[in-house]
């Protein structure tokens, strides 16, 4: 009996130590600083430990049984460190004058969010430097450039877009392929099939993991749903949702004759690319006869009103329920097959006139229709 017991004790010790992490740090910032470990939990971080410095070292460990993604905040020091914990030991050199520069080693998962991070910089630096390029010749009204710009950032984002899926189709017993399709699917930057038929090569540990069973459960959803959208000659559903301040604006007491319900996110670099000249349109109309209705699909309110001001789109009505694509109106207007940036365009009558137009043709419906209802 009492060798059974400890054999017992043995394989639970062995199970134990399996499925636990241990992260252990050295860094140049002072000793007495505290550390603390952060899981976002949608989108709310949640405290899970925090220790203090001491002697330039700081360590972690638990339990865990898949990998999840955790982040590092220092206290009196900008910015985090975002870390895979998974089963292991994992090694970390923080900079505390650069926390980008933060070295991690020793597990799988933070290997290849390394290599992804290494191999990705080069062409989302581009994309960053080009956007500028954009807003600037926006600002001086440099319409010929921009639209080249546009089309070198829409090559640009395809570029990335092609690595990241052979990224995924090479490390599909990554975490981190995971992620980067879980981001795809949030963004809608993917087709639902395209995005199932990735999800279906995945290794099956990667089956237990939070990325994968999100994805999975957007895509079943989908497939379940038989909801057309909203389509030409119409009326547009009717929804209310919280505005800036959080009052309660309705679709229906906009008194604009022509509304465009422009769908968007701080984080949809092509919406971001589109806002100014929808602004620029707008101003060329009385609010009686044209408002712009933007609901936001965004998850953060500091991104959200940010964009609107870097965006300089303050003259829109502005509504979000901050829940990405579970926005009831998101789903109300049926987006999971098109996804961000989408529009339509509706009548004195709440009825859909035109669907996903934009520039001159937006414009050339606009006086259309105004002259005709003279």
């Amino acid at each position: 009996m009492k060798n059974l017991l400890f054999l017992s004790f043995l394989i639970l010790a062995s199970c134990s130590k399996k499925n636990e992490y241990n992260l252990s740090a050295n860094s140049d910032i002072p000793d007495g600083e505290m550390v603390y470990l952060v899981q976002y939990k949608e989108n709310v971080p949640v405290l899970k430990d925090s220790i203090n410095v001491l002697g330039g070292n700081f360590s972690f460990s638990d339990s865990i049984v898949v990998p999840e993604m955790y982040y590092l905040f220092f206290k009196n020091i900008r910015g985090n460190v975002p870390v895979v914990l998974e089963p292991g030991n994992i090694e970390m050199t923080v900079y505390k004058d650069s926390l980008r520069s933060t070295i991690i080693k020793g597990t799988k998962s933070n290997d290849d969010f390394k290599q992804y991070i290494e191999e990705s910089s080069s062409f989302i630096n581009e994309l960053n430097s080009i956007q500028n390029e954009i807003n600037y010749n926006i600002a001086i009204n440099d319409s010929l450039i921009k639209l080249d710009l546009e089309e070198q950032f829409i090559e640009m984002r395809k570029k990335l877009t092609d690595y990241e899926y052979d990224f995924m189709s090479n490390k599909n017993d990554s975490y981190v392929s995971a992620l980067i399709l879980q981001r795809m699917v949030f963004e809608r930057s993917i087709d639902y099939d395209i995005a199932d038929s990735i999800l279906v090569n995945f290794d099956k540990s990667l089956f237990k993991t939070s990325p994968f069973i999100a994805v999975r459960g957007i895509i079943d959803n989908y497939k379940l749903s038989n909801t057309e959208a909203p389509r030409i000659g119409s009326y547009a559903p009717k929804f209310s949702g919280p505005g800036l301040n959080g009052e309660v604006i309705s679709l229906y007491s906009i008194k604009s004759k022509y509304i465009l319900i422009d769908f968007w996110a701080s984080w949809c670099a092509p919406c971001r690319v589109e806002n100014p000249g929808l602004a620029e349109l707008q101003s060329k109309y009385s609010d009686e006869d044209f408002t712009i209705l933007g609901v936001s699909l965004d998850m953060n309110m500091e991104s959200w009103k940010r964009a609107i001001e870097v965006d300089k789109i303050e003259s829109w009505i502005h509504i979000s329920n901050l829940k990405y694509f579970n926005d009831p109106i998101a789903k109300l207007y049926d987006l999971s097959k098109e996804g961000i940036p989408s529009s339509f365009l509706i009548n004195p009558e709440r009825k859909i006139i035109a669907r996903n137009i934009k520039g001159e043709d937006l414009e050339f419906v606009l006086n259309a229709e105004l002259k005709y209802n003279e």
